[in-house]
């Protein structure tokens, strides 16, 4: 697997995620709830993070990015028609989009409806999907800006992807 990912618990059911391309040594971080796990979880393996991958704009995936930006210099990457709410983005993209992380490449869907302008990505060599709020253990996340026909529609979107591909969410809400 060109990728290692290293799965980060944040606040008290969030996750963060670090993506490292093992071609190039670069590290992308997908989401921040708090900066405190993810700089630890840095530090620990040695690593400096150059990304910072933001799914949407809710405080519990957002708080954390001043400090990275701040302390590695990380270039931001978020979905241009939310930029009002997001924080200062270096990368403005939308759904068809692809971004480089070294030799490996993420492409962007529009995952809307838990919050209008939310992302996935997808890293299809790696078989992997970063899918925040979106898509979750045990369903999806609450629709507070969308519809439910939207929901479904981003939930669709899903159902082409192999049954080996890895999902990565934000939340862990088993346990609850």
């Amino acid at each position: 697997m060109p990728v290692e990912i290293v799965t980060v618990p944040c606040l008290s059911d969030n996750y963060a995620y670090l993506v490292r391309d093992h071609a190039s040594g670069e590290v992308a971080v997908v989401d921040a709830p708090e900066a405190g796990p993810i700089i630890d979880a840095l530090d620990a393996r040695g690593w400096s993070a150059s990304q910072m991958w933001i799914t949407h704009h809710h405080p519990d995936h957002v708080d954390g990015v001043p400090a990275l930006v701040e302390r590695y210099g990380v270039k931001t990457v978020g979905h241009g028609a939310d930029k009002a709410r997001l924080p200062e983005l270096d990368l403005e993209v939308l759904e068809g989009d692809s971004i480089s992380l070294g030799d490996s490449t993420a492409r962007i869907i529009d995952v809307s409806g838990h919050t209008i302008g939310h992302i996935a990505l997808i890293m299809d060599a790696d078989n992997v999907a970063f899918t925040a709020d979106s898509l979750m253990a045990l369903g999806c996340g609450r629709v507070f800006e969308g519809t439910h026909s939207m929901m479904w529609d981003s939930l669709s979107k899903f159902l082409g992807l192999p049954d080996e591909m890895m999902i990565y969410s934000g939340h862990n809400y088993g346990v609850a």
